[in-house]
């Protein structure tokens, strides 16, 4: 039986229960809590500052009164500071932004549609500040459609796990046992795949959390942004897996990289017919070739397939790498990345 105190938010996992943290989070930020619960307090303040400095434009000066809206015009989370200034929050654990939702939600609080208390709320542009809050795994693809590609002003800003994380770290002397659970909840039920062997089966959670970090030893500064990426992919045939791919060589379009969970992909994708078969056979000599010469051993895949995209070699054995202890070793698993680019380089020279 496990041991460790019961965390609330292992049973309330559910968007809902996470608005409510929010807002009880930012509640804590009124000036009326500063002397009789100074570290809750203290705690919501951070919270709605690192809300307001992910826009990078000033906020409030000082934060007095927070009044607070759940499901108002169907906004997850509403936020009248000082009454003057308004943070919109979408919430999100896992799922992604749909339907159009964050126009739509942009546009009610900008026209002066949507509802705090009793006061219908109309914030000037300068004082509006849309925030996307996600808790779970997010691709920087995501990321980046959600703060440039709506083409809103202002745009939305997207607040993440670690930001999350962040502010509770900075809270560490709090003795709320609310906050205590909600950030233990947010390290172990993503954070687990460091402590987890090569030979353990990973859940879906390892699988994104090991996949989020990748992106950022693999981008560091975020200049691949559209030609990485990882989603759960699911086959017509069955066969579901967590995919993660990349294109290391943007101006050769048509090869890629592609990690199928423990296994490692070498992939083309061919748009006409007619030349697949060609191709397909063209490229797994040339990267079989590639991956000799640089200590890599490929195999060809035990049937090639015919569509679109397909793969022309696979790594032998599994592409993670492990320390002494079992566990994975990040920095040696992007070294066995990096040697298959360079194989994918020297197929293409």
């Amino acid at each position: 039986m496990d041991t460790q105190r019961p965390n609330l938010f292992k049973y309330g996992r559910k968007e809902l229960s996470q608005d409510a943290m929010i807002c009880w989070l930012l509640a804590w930020a009124n000036k009326c809590y500063a002397k009789t619960y100074p570290d809750h307090h203290k705690a919501g303040q951070n919270f709605a500052k690192a809300l307001f400095c992910k826009h990078e434009r000033p906020g409030p000066k000082s934060i007095h009164k927070v009044e607070l809206a759940q499901q108002a015009s169907g906004i997850d989370v509403l936020a009248w500071i000082n009454g003057k200034y308004a943070l919109l929050i979408e919430d999100k654990t896992d799922s992604r932004e749909h339907s159009g939702q964050l126009g739509r939600y942009h546009k009610r609080v900008l026209d002066g549609e949507a509802w705090v208390g009793c006061e219908l709320i109309k914030p000037s542009e300068d004082r509006f500040f849309p925030i996307f809050l996600k808790t779970g795994n997010m691709p920087r693809r995501e990321k980046n459609s959600v703060e440039e590609g709506k083409k809103l002003d202002p745009p939305y800003r997207v607040f993440e796990r670690g930001d999350f994380l962040k502010v509770l770290k900075d809270c560490d002397r709090n003795t709320s046992e609310i906050l205590s659970d909600f950030r233990r909840y947010l390290e172990e039920r993503f954070e687990s795949w460091g402590d987890k062997r090569l030979t353990e089966e990973w859940s879906s959670e390892d699988w994104q959390g090991f996949y989020h970090s990748l992106e950022g030893k693999l981008d560091p500064k975020g200049e691949n942004v559209q030609n990485m990426g990882w989603e759960y992919v699911n086959p017509p045939g069955g066969g579901g897996f967590w995919g993660f791919w990349w294109y290391p060589y943007p101006e050769e379009a048509d090869l890629y990289l592609q990690a199928k969970q423990d296994e490692l992909h070498f992939k083309i994708d061919v748009e006409h017919r007619e030349k697949r078969r060609e191709r397909r056979w063209h490229w797994h000599e040339r990267i079989v070739e590639a991956g000799e010469s640089e200590g890599m051993p490929l195999e060809k895949p035990a049937r090639f397939g015919s569509g679109k995209t397909m793969t022309v070699a696979i790594l032998n054995g599994d592409w993670r790498r492990s320390g002494s202890d079992g566990r994975l070793d990040l920095e040696k698993t992007v070294e066995v990345l990096k040697k298959a680019e360079r194989v994918l380089q020297a197929a293409v020279s």
